[in-house]
C-alpha cells in the first residue's frame, strides 16, 4: 500500500514538473509584462469560479438546513 502511495506521489510529482516546463516555454515566447498579465488574468478567471462554486456550496447549505427543519414525513 505504501509503495503504491509512493508510485501515486512520484507520478504527481512528474505531472506537475511536465506542466511547469510547459507552462515556461509558453510564456517564454512572450515579453515578462506579458506574460505576467497572462498569469494574472488566469488566475482572476480561476478566481471567479471559484466564487461561483463558494455561492453553490452556499445555496446547498441552505438546502440541507431547510431539509433538515422540515416536519419528518414517517410521523
Amino acid at each position: 500500500m505504501e509503495e503504491a502511495r509512493e508510485k501515486e506521489t512520484h507520478f504527481g510529482e512528474q505531472v506537475w514538473g511536465w506542466r511547469n516546463t510547459v507552462v515556461d516555454k509558453v510564456l517564454g515566447l512572450f515579453p515578462r509584462r506579458t506574460a505576467e498579465h497572462l498569469v494574472n488574468a488566469q488566475k482572476e478567471g480561476v478566481l471567479a469560479i471559484r466564487s461561483l462554486l463558494d455561492r453553490g456550496l452556499e445555496a446547498l447549505d441552505g438546502d440541507l438546513q431547510r431539509t433538515k427543519e422540515r416536519p419528518s414525513r414517517n410521523q
